[in-house]
Protein backbone atom coordinates (compact mmCIF):
# COMPACT_ATOMS: atom_id res chain seq x y z
CA UNK A 1 0.00 0.00 0.00
CA UNK A 2 2.76 2.82 0.65
CA UNK A 3 4.36 1.86 -2.86
CA UNK A 4 1.25 2.57 -4.43
CA UNK A 5 0.70 5.64 -2.29
CA UNK A 6 4.02 7.11 -2.87
CA UNK A 7 3.35 6.40 -6.82
CA UNK A 8 0.27 8.64 -6.51
CA UNK A 9 1.09 11.30 -4.47
CA UNK A 10 4.19 11.61 -6.98
CA UNK A 11 1.42 11.47 -9.98
CA UNK A 12 -0.61 13.96 -7.71
CA UNK A 13 2.66 16.26 -7.62
CA UNK A 14 3.38 16.01 -10.86
CA UNK A 15 0.12 17.33 -12.65
CA UNK A 16 1.71 20.93 -12.44
CA UNK A 17 4.47 20.37 -14.15
CA UNK A 18 5.78 23.76 -13.86
CA UNK A 19 6.32 22.99 -10.39
CA UNK A 20 8.98 19.98 -11.55
CA UNK A 21 10.43 22.38 -13.27
CA UNK A 22 11.07 24.84 -10.75
CA UNK A 23 12.28 22.30 -8.42
CA UNK A 24 15.35 21.47 -10.96
CA UNK A 25 15.83 24.78 -12.37
CA UNK A 26 15.60 27.30 -9.26
CA UNK A 27 19.03 25.47 -7.56
CA UNK A 28 20.72 25.67 -11.48
CA UNK A 29 20.18 29.39 -11.56
CA UNK A 30 20.32 29.73 -7.58
CA UNK A 31 23.62 27.96 -7.56
CA UNK A 32 25.09 29.60 -11.18
CA UNK A 33 24.21 32.89 -10.31
CA UNK A 34 24.89 33.79 -6.43
CA UNK A 35 28.24 31.07 -5.83
CA UNK A 36 30.52 33.26 -6.72
CA UNK A 37 28.50 36.24 -5.14
CA UNK A 38 27.85 34.39 -1.61
CA UNK A 39 31.36 33.65 -1.34
CA UNK A 40 32.56 36.67 -1.36
CA UNK A 41 30.09 37.66 0.97
CA UNK A 42 30.94 35.00 3.60
CA UNK A 43 34.93 35.85 3.17
CA UNK A 44 33.58 39.66 3.64
CA UNK A 45 31.52 38.82 6.97
CA UNK A 46 35.03 37.24 8.19
CA UNK A 47 34.33 33.28 7.04
CA UNK A 48 37.91 31.50 6.61
CA UNK A 49 36.90 28.78 4.34
CA UNK A 50 38.19 28.28 0.95
CA UNK A 51 35.65 29.98 -2.23
CA UNK A 52 35.43 26.30 -3.13
CA UNK A 53 33.96 25.34 -0.07
CA UNK A 54 31.83 28.29 0.20
CA UNK A 55 30.18 28.10 -3.04
CA UNK A 56 29.91 24.41 -2.38
CA UNK A 57 27.87 25.49 0.22
CA UNK A 58 25.08 27.26 -1.77
CA UNK A 59 24.18 23.92 -3.37
CA UNK A 60 23.29 22.43 0.44
CA UNK A 61 21.11 25.56 1.03
CA UNK A 62 19.63 25.22 -2.46
CA UNK A 63 18.50 22.10 -1.74
CA UNK A 64 17.08 22.74 1.74
CA UNK A 65 15.02 25.91 0.52
CA UNK A 66 13.47 23.51 -1.87
CA UNK A 67 12.79 20.45 -0.21
CA UNK A 68 11.34 22.22 3.13
CA UNK A 69 8.99 24.29 0.50
CA UNK A 70 7.96 21.29 -1.23
CA UNK A 71 7.75 18.73 1.55
CA UNK A 72 5.36 21.85 3.37
CA UNK A 73 3.06 22.39 0.42
CA UNK A 74 3.23 18.12 -0.08
CA UNK A 75 1.88 17.78 3.72
CA UNK A 76 -0.34 20.84 3.83
CA UNK A 77 -2.31 20.92 1.02
CA UNK A 78 -3.08 17.06 1.70
CA UNK A 79 -4.18 16.73 5.43
CA UNK A 80 -8.03 16.42 4.76
CA UNK A 81 -7.18 13.64 2.38
CA UNK A 82 -4.62 11.85 4.19
CA UNK A 83 -7.13 11.39 7.53
CA UNK A 84 -9.75 10.28 5.27
CA UNK A 85 -7.12 7.31 4.07
CA UNK A 86 -5.87 6.26 7.14
CA UNK A 87 -9.19 6.36 8.87
CA UNK A 88 -10.05 3.32 6.03
CA UNK A 89 -7.07 1.55 7.24
CA UNK A 90 -3.54 2.42 9.18
CA UNK A 91 -2.00 6.30 9.35
CA UNK A 92 1.61 4.62 8.98
CA UNK A 93 1.24 3.75 5.66
CA UNK A 94 -0.13 6.72 4.94
CA UNK A 95 2.56 8.98 6.50
CA UNK A 96 5.16 7.12 5.17
CA UNK A 97 4.04 6.95 1.74
CA UNK A 98 3.73 11.01 1.91
CA UNK A 99 7.59 10.96 3.60
CA UNK A 100 8.51 8.53 0.64
CA UNK A 101 7.36 10.98 -1.80
CA UNK A 102 8.88 13.99 -0.35
CA UNK A 103 12.39 12.43 -0.41
CA UNK A 104 12.16 11.42 -4.19
CA UNK A 105 11.48 15.38 -4.56
CA UNK A 106 14.13 16.45 -2.48
CA UNK A 107 16.29 14.12 -3.96
CA UNK A 108 15.32 16.16 -7.27
CA UNK A 109 16.56 19.23 -5.44
CA UNK A 110 19.31 17.77 -4.40
CA UNK A 111 20.44 16.78 -8.13
CA UNK A 112 20.25 20.03 -9.57
CA UNK A 113 21.98 21.71 -6.92
CA UNK A 114 24.78 19.66 -7.62
CA UNK A 115 24.85 19.67 -11.27
CA UNK A 116 24.56 23.70 -11.35
CA UNK A 117 27.66 23.19 -8.63
CA UNK A 118 29.50 21.32 -11.28
CA UNK A 119 28.18 23.73 -13.73
CA UNK A 120 29.31 26.93 -11.50
CA UNK A 121 33.04 25.21 -10.43
CA UNK A 122 35.11 22.08 -10.02
CA UNK A 123 34.21 20.02 -7.05
CA UNK A 124 36.80 20.12 -4.96
CA UNK A 125 35.26 16.77 -3.34
CA UNK A 126 32.20 15.24 -4.58
CA UNK A 127 31.48 12.81 -1.82
CA UNK A 128 31.70 14.92 0.90
CA UNK A 129 29.62 17.34 -1.08
CA UNK A 130 26.87 14.53 -2.24
CA UNK A 131 26.30 13.43 1.28
CA UNK A 132 26.37 17.17 2.70
CA UNK A 133 23.79 17.88 0.38
CA UNK A 134 21.83 15.16 1.12
CA UNK A 135 21.95 16.21 4.71
CA UNK A 136 20.77 20.13 4.17
CA UNK A 137 17.61 18.44 2.32
CA UNK A 138 16.57 15.96 4.53
CA UNK A 139 16.64 18.23 7.36
CA UNK A 140 14.40 21.03 5.89
CA UNK A 141 11.90 17.85 4.53
CA UNK A 142 12.15 17.13 7.81
CA UNK A 143 10.95 20.84 8.80
CA UNK A 144 8.82 21.18 5.89
CA UNK A 145 6.85 18.24 7.45
CA UNK A 146 6.78 19.16 11.05
CA UNK A 147 4.97 22.80 9.71
CA UNK A 148 2.86 21.81 7.27
CA UNK A 149 1.09 19.28 9.83
CA UNK A 150 1.09 21.48 12.47
CA UNK A 151 0.31 25.05 10.78
CA UNK A 152 -3.05 25.67 9.58
CA UNK A 153 -2.23 28.71 7.45
CA UNK A 154 0.30 28.27 4.64
CA UNK A 155 1.19 31.13 4.68
CA UNK A 156 2.21 31.29 7.97
CA UNK A 157 3.62 27.71 7.64
CA UNK A 158 5.50 29.47 4.56
CA UNK A 159 7.50 32.63 6.36
CA UNK A 160 8.34 30.51 9.54
CA UNK A 161 10.18 28.11 7.13
CA UNK A 162 12.09 30.79 5.25
CA UNK A 163 12.42 32.53 8.89
CA UNK A 164 14.87 29.67 9.88
CA UNK A 165 15.73 29.37 6.07
CA UNK A 166 17.42 32.72 6.16
CA UNK A 167 18.82 32.81 9.49
CA UNK A 168 20.26 29.40 8.92
CA UNK A 169 22.33 30.71 6.06
CA UNK A 170 23.08 34.37 6.80
CA UNK A 171 23.87 34.02 10.13
CA UNK A 172 25.48 30.17 10.16
CA UNK A 173 29.12 29.42 10.39
CA UNK A 174 29.52 29.94 6.32
CA UNK A 175 28.91 33.58 6.82
CA UNK A 176 31.18 34.14 9.33
CA UNK A 177 33.69 32.44 11.86
CA UNK A 178 32.47 28.97 12.79
CA UNK A 179 33.09 28.58 16.44
CA UNK A 180 30.47 31.23 17.54
CA UNK A 181 28.31 29.76 20.42
CA UNK A 182 24.84 31.28 18.64
CA UNK A 183 25.12 28.66 14.86
CA UNK A 184 25.43 25.93 16.62
CA UNK A 185 21.44 25.53 17.10
CA UNK A 186 20.85 26.21 13.48
CA UNK A 187 19.34 22.92 11.77
CA UNK A 188 22.36 23.02 9.18
CA UNK A 189 25.07 24.04 10.92
CA UNK A 190 27.02 20.99 11.00
CA UNK A 191 25.77 19.66 8.11
CA UNK A 192 27.77 23.47 6.50
CA UNK A 193 30.54 22.20 8.79
CA UNK A 194 30.72 19.38 6.98
CA UNK A 195 30.54 20.38 3.61
CA UNK A 196 33.88 23.59 4.07
CA UNK A 197 35.65 20.65 5.83
CA UNK A 198 35.99 23.00 9.20
CA UNK A 199 37.92 21.57 12.04
CA UNK A 200 35.61 22.19 15.38
CA UNK A 201 35.01 20.03 18.19
CA UNK A 202 31.12 21.00 17.98
CA UNK A 203 29.63 18.09 17.70
CA UNK A 204 31.89 16.23 20.81
CA UNK A 205 32.26 12.92 20.37
CA UNK A 206 29.79 11.97 17.26
CA UNK A 207 31.98 14.55 15.49
CA UNK A 208 30.42 17.28 12.73
CA UNK A 209 29.23 14.09 10.83
CA UNK A 210 27.82 11.97 13.76
CA UNK A 211 26.10 15.04 14.62
CA UNK A 212 24.75 15.71 11.17
CA UNK A 213 23.21 12.28 10.86
CA UNK A 214 21.83 13.07 14.17
CA UNK A 215 19.72 16.12 12.80
CA UNK A 216 19.18 14.32 9.98
CA UNK A 217 17.42 11.29 11.42
CA UNK A 218 15.97 13.11 14.52
CA UNK A 219 14.33 15.71 12.54
CA UNK A 220 12.55 13.07 10.14
CA UNK A 221 11.75 11.18 13.35
CA UNK A 222 9.88 13.79 14.66
CA UNK A 223 7.69 14.90 11.71
CA UNK A 224 7.03 11.53 10.95
CA UNK A 225 5.39 11.04 14.47
CA UNK A 226 4.15 14.26 14.63
CA UNK A 227 2.44 13.33 11.05
CA UNK A 228 0.85 10.34 12.97
CA UNK A 229 -0.43 12.61 15.92
CA UNK A 230 -1.71 15.15 13.87
CA UNK A 231 -5.50 14.99 13.69
CA UNK A 232 -7.11 18.49 14.02
CA UNK A 233 -9.89 18.68 11.56
CA UNK A 234 -10.29 22.13 9.47
CA UNK A 235 -13.25 23.89 9.99
CA UNK A 236 -16.10 25.54 7.38
CA UNK A 237 -16.58 29.49 7.87
CA UNK A 238 -19.49 30.99 6.77
CA UNK A 239 -19.53 34.76 5.29
CA UNK A 240 -22.24 37.11 5.68
CA UNK A 241 -22.95 39.97 3.72
CA UNK A 242 -25.09 41.89 1.57
CA UNK A 243 -25.19 43.88 -1.62
CA UNK A 244 -25.04 47.71 -0.98
CA UNK A 245 -24.51 50.74 -3.42
CA UNK A 246 -20.82 50.57 -5.23
CA UNK A 247 -19.20 52.77 -2.77
CA UNK A 248 -20.53 51.08 0.36
CA UNK A 249 -19.23 47.87 -1.23
CA UNK A 250 -16.33 48.79 -1.58
CA UNK A 251 -15.80 50.04 1.81
CA UNK A 252 -17.17 46.83 3.45
CA UNK A 253 -15.22 44.59 0.71
CA UNK A 254 -12.02 46.88 2.03
CA UNK A 255 -12.63 46.24 6.13
CA UNK A 256 -13.52 42.59 5.93
CA UNK A 257 -10.33 41.94 3.81
CA UNK A 258 -8.27 43.97 6.12
CA UNK A 259 -10.09 41.92 9.32
CA UNK A 260 -9.81 38.67 7.43
CA UNK A 261 -5.99 39.22 7.66
CA UNK A 262 -5.96 41.59 11.10
CA UNK A 263 -7.06 38.38 12.36
CA UNK A 264 -3.87 36.23 11.56
CA UNK A 265 -1.66 37.53 14.56
CA UNK A 266 0.90 34.69 13.37
CA UNK A 267 1.42 36.94 10.14
CA UNK A 268 1.72 39.78 11.40
CA UNK A 269 4.30 38.84 14.33
CA UNK A 270 6.39 37.37 11.38
CA UNK A 271 6.20 40.07 8.82
CA UNK A 272 7.35 42.82 11.80
CA UNK A 273 9.87 40.37 13.71
CA UNK A 274 11.63 39.01 10.55
CA UNK A 275 12.98 42.13 9.31
CA UNK A 276 13.47 43.20 12.94
CA UNK A 277 15.79 40.33 13.65
CA UNK A 278 17.10 39.88 9.68
CA UNK A 279 18.07 43.26 9.44
CA UNK A 280 19.48 44.31 12.70
CA UNK A 281 21.42 41.13 13.15
CA UNK A 282 22.78 41.24 9.68
CA UNK A 283 24.35 44.43 10.38
CA UNK A 284 25.73 43.34 13.95
CA UNK A 285 27.81 41.02 11.70
CA UNK A 286 28.96 43.13 8.87
CA UNK A 287 32.02 44.73 9.53
CA UNK A 288 33.20 48.39 9.37
CA UNK A 289 35.49 47.51 6.44
CA UNK A 290 35.76 50.31 3.42
CA UNK A 291 32.95 49.40 0.15
CA UNK A 292 33.55 51.54 -2.64
CA UNK A 293 30.13 52.79 -4.50
CA UNK A 294 29.22 54.42 -7.64
CA UNK A 295 27.05 57.94 -6.97
CA UNK A 296 26.07 60.47 -8.82
CA UNK A 297 26.32 63.70 -6.29
CA UNK A 298 25.80 67.43 -7.62
CA UNK A 299 25.95 65.92 -11.46
CA UNK A 300 29.11 64.13 -11.12
CA UNK A 301 29.53 60.77 -11.00
CA UNK A 302 32.38 58.92 -8.75
CA UNK A 303 33.21 56.14 -6.62
CA UNK A 304 33.01 56.95 -3.38
CA UNK A 305 34.31 54.72 -0.32
CA UNK A 306 31.47 54.29 2.20
CA UNK A 307 31.49 51.98 5.31
CA UNK A 308 30.80 48.53 4.60
CA UNK A 309 28.21 49.15 7.57
CA UNK A 310 26.16 51.78 5.97
CA UNK A 311 25.81 50.00 2.81
CA UNK A 312 24.60 46.91 3.89
CA UNK A 313 21.95 48.52 6.35
CA UNK A 314 20.76 50.37 2.96
CA UNK A 315 20.78 46.98 0.90
CA UNK A 316 19.41 45.12 3.39
CA UNK A 317 16.05 47.30 3.66
CA UNK A 318 15.68 46.47 0.02
CA UNK A 319 16.27 42.71 0.40
CA UNK A 320 14.49 42.53 3.18
CA UNK A 321 10.96 44.66 1.63
CA UNK A 322 10.99 42.93 -1.43
CA UNK A 323 10.78 39.22 -0.46
CA UNK A 324 7.46 39.97 2.07
CA UNK A 325 6.03 41.99 0.21
CA UNK A 326 6.24 39.32 -2.38
CA UNK A 327 4.99 36.99 -0.40
CA UNK A 328 2.18 39.24 0.93
CA UNK A 329 1.01 39.61 -2.71
CA UNK A 330 0.92 35.81 -3.55
CA UNK A 331 -0.84 34.72 -0.63
CA UNK A 332 -3.40 37.25 -0.32
CA UNK A 333 -4.43 36.98 -4.04
CA UNK A 334 -4.59 33.23 -3.49
CA UNK A 335 -5.73 32.96 -0.27
CA UNK A 336 -9.11 34.93 -1.22
CA UNK A 337 -9.66 33.32 -5.09
CA UNK A 338 -12.77 31.72 -4.00
CA UNK A 339 -14.24 34.24 -1.37
CA UNK A 340 -13.91 36.83 -4.24
CA UNK A 341 -15.61 34.69 -6.73
CA UNK A 342 -18.62 34.31 -4.52
CA UNK A 343 -18.67 38.23 -3.57
CA UNK A 344 -18.69 39.08 -7.70
CA UNK A 345 -21.76 36.28 -8.34
CA UNK A 346 -23.41 38.09 -4.73
CA UNK A 347 -23.35 41.21 -6.68
CA UNK A 348 -19.75 42.81 -6.26
CA UNK A 349 -18.32 44.23 -9.43
CA UNK A 350 -14.72 42.60 -10.00
CA UNK A 351 -13.06 46.24 -9.64
CA UNK A 352 -14.63 47.04 -6.16
CA UNK A 353 -13.42 43.73 -5.10
CA UNK A 354 -10.01 44.26 -7.11
CA UNK A 355 -9.59 47.66 -5.02
CA UNK A 356 -10.43 45.89 -1.50
CA UNK A 357 -7.76 43.14 -2.06
CA UNK A 358 -4.75 45.52 -3.32
CA UNK A 359 -5.68 48.11 -1.07
CA UNK A 360 -4.84 44.97 2.14
CA UNK A 361 -2.00 44.50 -0.38
CA UNK A 362 -0.46 48.00 -0.20
CA UNK A 363 -1.42 48.01 3.48
CA UNK A 364 1.25 44.99 4.45
CA UNK A 365 3.58 46.37 1.99
CA UNK A 366 3.52 49.43 3.62
CA UNK A 367 3.65 47.90 7.19
CA UNK A 368 6.68 45.67 5.80
CA UNK A 369 8.69 49.46 4.96
CA UNK A 370 7.57 50.83 8.07
CA UNK A 371 9.44 47.96 10.03
CA UNK A 372 12.37 47.68 8.53
CA UNK A 373 12.98 51.43 8.10
CA UNK A 374 12.64 51.99 11.96
CA UNK A 375 14.76 48.96 12.70
CA UNK A 376 17.37 50.44 9.89
CA UNK A 377 17.26 53.90 11.74
CA UNK A 378 18.86 51.93 14.77
CA UNK A 379 22.01 51.47 12.93
CA UNK A 380 22.01 53.57 9.74
CA UNK A 381 20.84 57.42 8.81
CA UNK A 382 20.06 58.08 5.00
CA UNK A 383 20.83 61.13 3.77
CA UNK A 384 17.37 62.03 2.67
CA UNK A 385 15.33 60.10 4.51
CA UNK A 386 12.13 60.78 2.63
CA UNK A 387 13.02 59.57 -0.68
CA UNK A 388 14.54 56.88 1.21
CA UNK A 389 11.46 55.41 2.63
CA UNK A 390 9.37 56.32 -0.72
CA UNK A 391 11.94 53.97 -2.58
CA UNK A 392 11.38 51.48 -0.35
CA UNK A 393 7.77 51.54 -0.53
CA UNK A 394 8.36 51.40 -4.50
CA UNK A 395 10.36 48.13 -3.99
CA UNK A 396 7.75 46.94 -1.67
CA UNK A 397 4.37 47.40 -3.66
CA UNK A 398 6.66 46.64 -7.15
CA UNK A 399 7.02 42.75 -5.74
CA UNK A 400 4.32 42.69 -3.77
CA UNK A 401 2.29 43.12 -7.23
CA UNK A 402 4.23 40.78 -9.04
CA UNK A 403 3.23 38.25 -5.79
CA UNK A 404 -0.39 39.09 -7.34
CA UNK A 405 0.48 38.19 -10.83
CA UNK A 406 2.28 35.20 -10.66
CA UNK A 407 -0.16 33.80 -7.57
CA UNK A 408 -2.72 33.14 -10.23
CA UNK A 409 -0.34 31.51 -12.89
CA UNK A 410 1.40 29.23 -11.41
CA UNK A 411 0.42 28.79 -7.84
CA UNK A 412 1.26 28.41 -4.32
CA UNK A 413 4.83 26.55 -4.31
CA UNK A 414 5.65 27.79 -7.32
CA UNK A 415 4.63 31.47 -6.93
CA UNK A 416 6.91 30.81 -3.31
CA UNK A 417 10.19 29.57 -5.52
CA UNK A 418 10.03 32.44 -7.67
CA UNK A 419 9.20 34.70 -4.89
CA UNK A 420 12.58 33.83 -3.45
CA UNK A 421 14.07 33.49 -6.32
CA UNK A 422 13.39 36.42 -8.25
CA UNK A 423 14.11 38.94 -5.17
CA UNK A 424 17.19 37.67 -4.34
CA UNK A 425 18.66 37.61 -7.87
CA UNK A 426 17.27 41.21 -8.20
CA UNK A 427 18.00 43.27 -4.67
CA UNK A 428 20.09 40.86 -3.11
CA UNK A 429 22.91 39.86 -6.25
CA UNK A 430 21.74 42.28 -9.36
CA UNK A 431 21.39 45.87 -7.21
CA UNK A 432 23.60 44.92 -4.49
CA UNK A 433 26.34 47.47 -4.49
CA UNK A 434 28.17 45.45 -2.04
CA UNK A 435 29.24 43.05 -4.24
CA UNK A 436 30.40 45.98 -6.67
CA UNK A 437 30.59 49.31 -7.20
CA UNK A 438 27.94 49.55 -9.84
CA UNK A 439 25.68 46.85 -10.80
CA UNK A 440 26.10 44.62 -13.51
CA UNK A 441 24.95 45.53 -17.13
CA UNK A 442 21.85 42.49 -16.68
CA UNK A 443 20.67 44.48 -13.35
CA UNK A 444 18.95 47.15 -15.50
CA UNK A 445 16.31 44.63 -16.91
CA UNK A 446 15.05 43.55 -13.62
CA UNK A 447 12.18 45.41 -11.42
CA UNK A 448 14.13 46.95 -9.09
CA UNK A 449 17.01 48.55 -10.18
CA UNK A 450 15.51 51.93 -11.19
CA UNK A 451 14.00 52.19 -7.26
CA UNK A 452 17.38 51.11 -5.52
CA UNK A 453 19.26 53.11 -8.20
CA UNK A 454 17.14 55.95 -5.71
CA UNK A 455 17.25 54.44 -2.90
CA UNK A 456 20.98 54.31 -2.78
CA UNK A 457 21.15 58.24 -3.75
CA UNK A 458 19.21 58.60 -1.40
CA UNK A 459 20.86 57.02 0.91
CA UNK A 460 23.86 58.44 0.48
CA UNK A 461 23.90 61.62 -1.27
CA UNK A 462 21.82 64.92 -0.25
CA UNK A 463 20.98 65.78 -3.81
CA UNK A 464 18.96 64.11 -6.01
CA UNK A 465 20.07 63.00 -9.67
CA UNK A 466 18.87 59.76 -10.35
CA UNK A 467 14.99 61.25 -12.69
CA UNK A 468 16.15 57.95 -14.82
CA UNK A 469 15.79 55.72 -11.81
CA UNK A 470 12.70 57.41 -10.83
CA UNK A 471 10.77 56.75 -14.12
CA UNK A 472 12.06 53.66 -14.85
CA UNK A 473 10.49 52.59 -11.06
CA UNK A 474 7.38 54.27 -11.78
CA UNK A 475 7.08 52.42 -15.00
CA UNK A 476 8.05 49.41 -13.61
CA UNK A 477 5.27 49.63 -11.24
CA UNK A 478 2.87 51.07 -13.39
CA UNK A 479 3.06 48.12 -15.50
CA UNK A 480 3.16 45.34 -13.31
CA UNK A 481 -0.01 46.75 -10.99
CA UNK A 482 -2.08 47.29 -14.41
CA UNK A 483 -0.83 43.28 -15.43
CA UNK A 484 -1.92 42.45 -11.55
CA UNK A 485 -4.79 44.08 -12.08
CA UNK A 486 -6.01 42.06 -14.96
CA UNK A 487 -5.31 38.47 -13.96
CA UNK A 488 -7.61 39.75 -10.66
CA UNK A 489 -9.95 41.09 -12.64
CA UNK A 490 -10.25 37.61 -14.79
CA UNK A 491 -9.75 35.35 -11.96
CA UNK A 492 -12.32 37.06 -9.82
CA UNK A 493 -15.19 37.25 -12.55
CA UNK A 494 -14.51 33.92 -13.65
CA UNK A 495 -17.66 31.71 -12.74
CA UNK A 496 -17.32 28.77 -9.89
Amino acid sequence: MTGLLTWRYLIDYARRPLNLVLLAVVPLVFVTLSAGALADFAQILGGDASAGRLEAATAGWAAAFLAGVATFFHVNGSRAADRRLAATSSPTPVVAARLISALVLAAVAVGGALIALAMRTEVLDLGRALAATAMFAAIYLGIGALLGAIMRSEVNGSLVLVFVWMFDVFLGPAMGRSDALLTRIFPSHFPTLLILDATTSHGGPLGDLGMSLAWTIGGLAVAFIVLLTTTRVARAHRAHGRIRTSLDRLRVGFRYAWREYRRNIALWVLLIVLPLFFISLSIAVTPDDPAPVELVDAGRRAVTVLSMVDVHGAIMVAITVAFLAGLAGLFVVLGSSQADRRLVLAGYRPGEVLTARLGVIVLAAALVSAVALAVTAVSFQPEVWATFAVATGVIAITYAMIGVLLGPLVGRLGGLYLMFLLPFLDVGLAQNVMFSAAPPAWAVWMPAHGAVRVLVDAAFTTSFDDLTGLLLAATWLVGLTAAAAGVFHRLAASRI
